[in-house]
């Protein structure tokens, strides 16, 4: 995908290895310039990212001195050489900066060859670069966290989102270890409230991806991860680290816990709705059961005369009331005024009575409280069974029945 452009600049009076250079292939996405001079120019070594300098005639210390003073800091020096010249340039203290130093004599064959070796490497080298570099750009894009270790656990490379996650740099995590980059006291990992190293250490011996729900303190809070992580495997098939992709799942936890919320309470009262009772009920073995029915009487006549503003602060005010007299009971809003509250366990039938006056008693109670409240009673039917035949349903049937009862009797 990249495009490169190489220049050639050749110091050198043999006009013949100049032609060879010239006649070089190219690889596809590849282009070459070519620049020559007899004597080491500045200007030319200033453009060139590769420099063949002949130094067989010159002084090949002070040619080496000049380039490198005068090429750019990427730019590559290829000398050419005789043997005695070779053994005393590789003795000095600038040797490493020589790309490489090609003895001379040589055929054009054997210097075609050399620059043909030249140039795989070189294009290893661009192939490395554009490998790094999709790496990095994939990585740093993704929101979540990614990392790679070594067998000890030492993060060899993470992203940027682990960084900010740590509040380090990159630099300051590279071949760190668990424990200083998460800010944990060993003392406090061994509760086993954080991320765990063994699971680093499960991968490596399933030799497979394993997936794991882990917690883990970033900043001052818990967060919930959802981590993916799978062994990296060396040349000869053993295992040399992990690598790992943590998805932080808290938000989307917290969400769905809000809309199962949402989808089984009443947005008004905080009660829960019809939906979630006959949920539960499902789930519930047959047994000792009580319900009641709950319906406000004269309620329509707060909506009318005061507004509905104020028939929801009734229907609250009921909520509350339930909530504060039967806290052990299942309590819902059924719809409009309509109230439901079932408690399980052995009831006798004076207690469920007993229970049954004293939620309407609580609620009339507070309704004489509010001046605008003060027409509103409630209706209350119950029903109950010590046998567990009787179904939710049947049950409800008969609690209902006898509010309206009730209901008609208050009118």
């Amino acid at each position: 995908m990249y495009h490169c452009q190489i220049c050639f600049y050749m110091i050198t009076e043999q006009n013949e290895l100049f032609e060879v250079l010239m006649q070089m292939p190219q690889y596809l996405h590849f282009s070459h310039e070519y620049l020559q001079s007899a004597r080491a120019d500045a200007a030319l070594a200033g453009r060139a990212d590769v420099i063949l300098a002949d130094v067989r005639q010159e002084n090949a210390e002070e040619t080496l001195v000049f380039l490198l003073s005068h090429k750019r800091s990427d730019a590559e020096v290829i000398l050419l050489a005789d043997k005695e010249q070779t053994a005393l340039l590789t003795e000095k203290d600038d040797a490493e900066n020589i790309a490489d130093i090609w003895v001379m004599p040589m055929t054009e064959a054997e210097f075609q060859f050399h620059l043909i070796r030249w140039q795989k490497t070189y294009k290893m080298r661009k192939d490395f670069w554009q490998t790094q570099n999709y790496l990095d750009t994939t990585i740093n894009s993704v929101p979540h966290l990614i990392w790679y270790k070594d067998k000890e656990g030492a993060h060899m490379k993470v992203n940027e989102a682990f960084c900010k996650a740590v509040n380090k740099t990159m630099k300051q995590i590279e071949g760190r270890g668990h424990y200083y980059i998460w800010d944990i006291d060993p003392d406090e990992y061994a509760k086993g409230e954080f991320i765990c190293m063994e699971s680093e250490y499960e991968v490596m011996a399933k030799r497979e991806t394993c997936i794991f729900d882990e917690t883990v303190k970033i900043g001052d809070s818990m967060r919930e991860l959802k981590t993916y992580k799978s062994p990296l495997f060396d040349q000869d098939g053993s295992v040399m680290g992990t690598v790992g992709v943590a998805i932080d799942v808290t938000q989307e936890k917290l969400y769905e816990q809000m809309m199962i919320k949402n989808a089984n309470t009443d947005f008004l009262t905080g009660l829960y709705n019809r939906r979630y009772v006959y949920e539960f009920i499902d789930k519930q073995e047959n047994g000792h059961i009580a319900v009641y029915c709950i319906d406000l009487d004269h309620f329509k006549s707060v909506n009318d005369i005061y507004g509905h503003h104020e028939g929801d602060k009734a229907l609250v005010l009921t909520a509350k009331t339930l909530q504060d007299t039967v806290p052990e009971g299942l309590i819902a809003r059924m719809g409009g005024d309509e109230f439901l509250v079932v408690l399980t366990g052995v009831h006798t039938k004076e207690e469920v009575e007993q229970k049954r006056k004293m939620i309407k008693d609580r609620l009339d109670g507070e309704y004489a409280k509010h001046e605008n409240f003060q027409k509103v009673s409630a209706s209350v039917g119950y029903a109950y069974t010590q046998t567990g035949q009787e179904t939710f349903h049947h049950l409800f049937h008969r609690a209902d029945e006898m509010m309206y009862r009730e209901k008609e009797s208050n009118r």
